[in-house]
């Protein structure tokens, strides 16, 4: 018992050590790279249960000073590491430093492969080859198990897409996505998305890939494309989602003076309204009206809106009439202010910018004189 609270102890003083010691050298003004490398080597023989953490870290610090064969160096010797019982967090880092194994030969193999693909340099590039075979086995390795790997697989799948082997980057985006043994992972769609849409997919898989992340993140900006992609299919299903995907958005507090979220929104409405589908409009207000009334269109909100954008305003107040809100305060403060023509914000600094340029003119004619 005692030798394991030695052990243990010895641990988290040679981390405090390895913590601070780091921070300090970081903000030693004449700190030198070779200053570094001699405080882990001497961390390593520290505390073992550190030991593969220590390489990790200075092979980070080597590759941000260029040092990538060094830091290949490191995470092999960190790859290698064995040390007693092989405990379940040994075994995550084992994992962890695998990957980066993998990332480390792909970012060799970046700087190796030429501009185009499939060109004679890359045909006969041979060394570039090795590196690609080395990252590839090792990343598909890691993002096989379950686990948000997300710098890995786009480094795998920028490979991939390098040799045109378009077949195997989809199946890993969609395993990476789709598989139920993986953490919920909202990037993974993101990505799945992107390439579908790169490589041209019909609309109903890329409005399939949005639909997953709608449910994940409604607050996510390609929601507005998902929004677009609905519009485009003119089924009156799909307006009526999109129409619940637009309103989503505005209801979170990043896009509740977003211009392009309301014309979006505002654009839904009409085309339900030409396509004679105005209980669809209704049945959605109705539902939200408590919460859209207190979170867009109480009367300082209005007044708030008739100050910095008129052009907000107008879309507002024009959503509000296809919703058949009858919001009487709102609608007298966008009346006065389409009126008007500015914001009397923008009236006001117009107002002190003639006077200004009055007055120096007036000062400019005394001298004259």
């Amino acid at each position: 018992m005692k030798t394991k609270k030695a052990v243990f102890s010895i641990s988290v003083g040679g981390e405090i050590i390895w913590r601070l010691g780091t921070e300090i050298l970081h903000h030693v003004p004449n700190s030198r790279p070779d200053d570094f490398n001699a405080f882990y080597e001497q961390l390593k023989n520290f505390g073992v249960r550190n030991y593969s953490k220590i390489c990790l870290e200075h092979c980070f610090h080597l590759l941000l000073n260029g040092q990538m064969d060094e830091a290949k160096r490191q995470l092999s010797i960190a790859d290698s590491w064995r040390y007693g019982k092989q405990s379940t967090a040994q075994s995550q880092m084992k994992k962890l430093i695998r990957a980066y194994c993998g990332y480390l030969d792909y970012l060799i193999w970046s700087e190796k492969k030429p501009s185009a693909p499939g060109s004679e340099e890359a045909g006969s590039n041979r060394e570039m080859h090795s590196y690609f075979r080395q990252a590839s086995v090792t990343l598909k390795e890691i993002v096989s198990q379950p686990g948000v790997w997300d710098p890995f697989v786009l480094s795998y799948i920028h490979m991939l897409e390098f040799y045109e082997d378009e077949e195997a980057a989809l199946q890993l985006l969609e395993n990476y996505a789709y598989n139920k043994e993986f953490p919920s992972n909202p990037n993974a769609h993101v990505y799945l998305y992107q390439f579908l849409k790169t490589h041209q997919a019909p609309p109903a898989k890329l409005i399939g890939s949005l639909r997953i992340l709608h449910s994940l993140v409604p607050s996510h900006e390609l929601m507005l494309e998902l929004c677009s992609l609905l519009l485009h299919t003119k089924q009156q299903s799909d307006l009526e989602e999109a129409l619940a995907v637009s309103m989503d958005l505005l209801e979170f507090s990043s896009w509740r003076c977003d211009m392009k979220a309301w014309e979006c929104l505002l654009k839904i409405m009409k085309k339900l309204k030409k396509m004679k589908c105005k209980d669809a409009v209704k049945k959605e207000w109705d539902v939200r009206r408590s919460l859209w009334i207190s979170l867009h269109y109480r009367n300082y909100i209005g007044r708030k809106d008739s100050l910095h954008s008129v052009q907000l305003l107008m879309v507002k107040r024009d959503v509000l009439r296809c919703t058949g809100e009858d919001n009487r305060e709102y609608f007298r403060i966008a009346l006065k202010v389409e009126r008007g023509g500015k914001p009397k914000k923008d009236r006001l600094r117009e107002k002190k910018e003639k006077t200004a340029t009055q007055k120096k003119e007036k000062k400019k004619k005394t001298l004259d004189d």
